[in-house]
């Protein structure tokens, strides 16, 4: 029974180690793309004709933001969609764009990387998240390691029924409710934490 438990407790920390070391990658700096479209627009914080303006807001740290206008088609020489206007501010910061879909990308040091699109018809004032990718880590290996205890628990109950091993040195029913609710408990403190640090914005027009 001891082996079992040393095995498990092993196995659950490797799996919740690996589940943190991914759940974020090391952060990058993010910038203006090099490879531009042909005939590309670099945006800037001045008004200029056809385009409206985004103002740009992160809650208590300043983020290094990125806005891209990109076309419906691809380059034959150049792989992904034709980038048609581009550019980059730290919040709090303006930027005049486009109408229409745009990509938003967002990063600083601890914090997640935000990368997702948005819709502008108007202007509009959009709030970026700052998501810990500390606590989201956190939350990802206590996700894990709760998973990991349901998991063990219930494939070493099975594997001894199975293998006809002897009713006095099975895992006992007391036991195995006691591991399976403690599984629950710390998967129940890791998933809130996924919750508040997820990555997203808030849209509202000006």
């Amino acid at each position: 029974m001891a082996l079992i438990s040393h095995r498990f407790t092993v196995f659950a920390l490797i799996v919740t180690a690996t589940a943190a070391a991914h759940a974020q990658p090391w952060l990058r700096p993010v910038r203006a793309p090099a490879n531009l479209g042909s005939g590309t627009l670099v945006l800037d914080d001045r008004p200029a004709l056809g385009r409206i303006l985004v103002r740009l807001r992160s809650p208590a740290r300043p983020q290094h933001i990125v806005i891209e206008a990109r076309a419906a088609i691809t380059s034959a020489t150049r792989p992904g969609p034709l980038i048609r206007a581009a550019g980059a501010c730290n919040t709090p910061c303006d930027l005049w764009v486009p109408r229409g879909t745009l990509r938003l990308r967002s990063a600083a040091p601890g914090l997640r990387t935000t990368d997702l699109d948005i819709d502008v018809d108007a202007a509009t004032s959009i709030e970026v998240r700052a998501p810990s990718s500390a606590m989201f880590n956190v939350g990802t290996g206590l996700t894990a390691f709760g998973a990991t205890i349901m998991i063990a628990t219930a494939s070493v109950a099975l594997a001894q029924q199975i293998n006809g091993v002897a009713a006095a040195d099975q895992l006992r029913p007391t036991v195995a409710i006691g591991l399976s609710l403690l599984g629950v408990l710390i998967m129940g403190s890791g998933i809130p934490l996924l919750v508040a640090h997820r990555t997203g914005y808030r849209q509202e027009p000006l």
